[in-house]
């Protein structure tokens, strides 16, 4: 069987030989789960809506870097700001926002950003969405907000987006929400009651209106008791984030790679569970490296782009509809960073998504891997889609290792495409199959080498925090 190294790197070539390696076994017998065309998501603070040039058509710049993400995709509004802002059906109103440009999640200094939303900013978003060609959901007020105020604003949402909108979430993370007055968070009885007063204000207004929930932010059991309250919805929904908070010591970049908060232990099987009693699917709607705003040096840097691609692969194994990482703003987890004005920039993590989109459509099938030492940390994602061999490997450790493929049997020759920056805390120079992101969604990958397969084996030296796409 042929050895194929990392084009650009000598470590590589120098140490495929001596290197320790990794096995690689794929079974396409076992079929895990068939990956939506629309699987890739971002989520954006609702408040942003408050700017109502930001999410529109003349807004080029977002417009192509969304396009060059996924050729089908959901776009998710809600977040924080979500449970303050407030809709108005006259336009005048949107000059009483002091929103900013763009408006993330900055360390959590939007989190109370309470702008008004206006038919005009709804409209926008028509023409953007259409432009992109994704889809959306859609956040309404629960804490603050009002059933009449949220039947309004549903009414108008989906009239103006028509089937570019998915379904509606009411509430934004309703476990961290807490009565006026009170200390106290709601119980998930004191949730389902305020939440079906507001969908049945919501289906009033809109007869044929989906809705997505709870969305919560760590109280897993709530997605099964919602599962068992057996309400209509399009899919269950809740978020994660793999590490924090950003000033505990403990959450770094290392942290990060070794799967932080691991979703495999940690949601799972209660996901796995609450699907099969609804018997509706599950997405991640909002979620990232790390909560409050990011870390310096984790959530901006080229650790973000491999635990990116890795998070999606995982989820795609399990089964899940998609998952939308949050963003906005000069957040320093944002896939997208910028203004309107002053153009707009694709962080490493949207990197990790470049090539986790290439299984979008491709059913997941079995891999395991050999036990690794204790300075390895080696991930790897096997698909098929129409005939050809997906696969994807993660080299999350600073030592390089060979990897040896098994049981790709019906690989034969292939193409690499690496996923590389400088240094693992790089926050600039970081390419996908040799290219780099414009401002504008400008992105030509190549393959940078091929690699042969033999009866289904073949070698891959890879060197320390690389990460690897191949067709065969």
């Amino acid at each position: 069987m042929a050895a194929a190294t990392h084009p650009l790197s000598r470590l590589a070539a120098q140490t495929a030989s001596t290197n320790s390696a990794v096995t690689v076994s794929i079974d396409y017998s076992k079929h895990l789960a068939v990956v939506p065309a629309d699987f890739t998501g971002v989520s954006y603070e609702s408040a942003q809506l408050g700017h109502q040039e930001f999410f529109s058509a003349d807004n080029k710049g977002l417009v192509g870097l969304f396009r060059a993400l996924g050729k089908q995709g959901v776009l998710r509004i809600g977040g924080n700001t979500g449970e303050y802002t407030t809709w108005s059906s006259d336009d005048a109103d949107a000059e009483k926002n002091h929103t900013p440009l763009a408006l993330g999640p900055d360390a959590g200094t939007a989190a109370k950003t309470a702008s008004i939303i206006t038919p005009r900013a709804i409209r926008n978003l028509r023409d953007f969405i259409d432009a992109v060609g994704w889809r959306i959901i859609y956040g309404l007020n629960l804490w603050h907000g009002t059933p009449e105020n949220a039947a309004a604003e549903a009414k108008f949402v989906a009239s103006t987006l028509g089937d570019r909108l998915i379904a509606f979430q009411i509430g934004n993370e309703p476990d961290m929400d807490h009565d006026p007055g009170s200390k106290e968070r709601w119980t998930f009885d004191h949730y389902w009651d305020k939440w079906t007063i507001h969908r049945d204000a919501v289906k009033a207004a809109v007869p044929g209106a989906r809705f997505a929930a709870p969305d919560i932010a760590k109280e897993y059991d709530w997605i099964t008791k919602m599962a068992e309250k057996k309400p209509d919805l399009a899919f269950l929904s809740g978020h994660y984030y793999a590490e924090g908070p950003p000033a505990d010591p403990k959450m770094t970049l290392e942290f990060l790679l070794h799967r932080g908060r691991n979703p495999a232990t940690q949601e799972f099987a209660v996901v796995r569970e609450a699907t099969k009693i609804l018997g509706r699917p599950y997405r991640m709607t909002e979620g990232n490296s790390c909560f409050h705003g990011g870390k310096p040096l984790v959530s901006d840097s080229f650790a973000s782009a491999l635990w990116s691609g890795d998070y999606w692969l995982q989820l795609a194994e399990a089964g899940y509809i998609g998952l939308n990482l949050h963003g906005g703003g000069n957040g320093l987890y944002t896939p997208i960073a910028g203004t309107l004005q002053d153009g707009l920039t694709a962080r490493p993590v949207y990197y990790g998504m470049l090539l986790a989109e290439n299984f979008s459509g491709a059913k997941m099938t079995a891999t395991t891997l050999s036990t690794q030492t204790a300075s390895q940390n080696v991930t790897a994602f096997s698909a098929m889609d129409r005939g050809r061999v997906k696969l994807a490997v993660f080299n999350k450790a600073a030592v390089p290792v060979t990897i040896k493929f098994e049981g790709a049997k019906s690989a034969r020759n292939g193409k690499l495409f690496w996923l590389q920056a400088p240094r693992i805390d790089s926050k600039e120079g970081v390419t996908f199959g040799g290219s780099a992101v414009g401002s504008s969604g400008e992105f030509h990958p190549n393959a940078q080498a091929g690699i042969s397969f033999h009866r289904g084996a073949a070698s891959l030296g890879m060197p320390g925090y690389s990460a690897v796409y191949i067709e065969a």
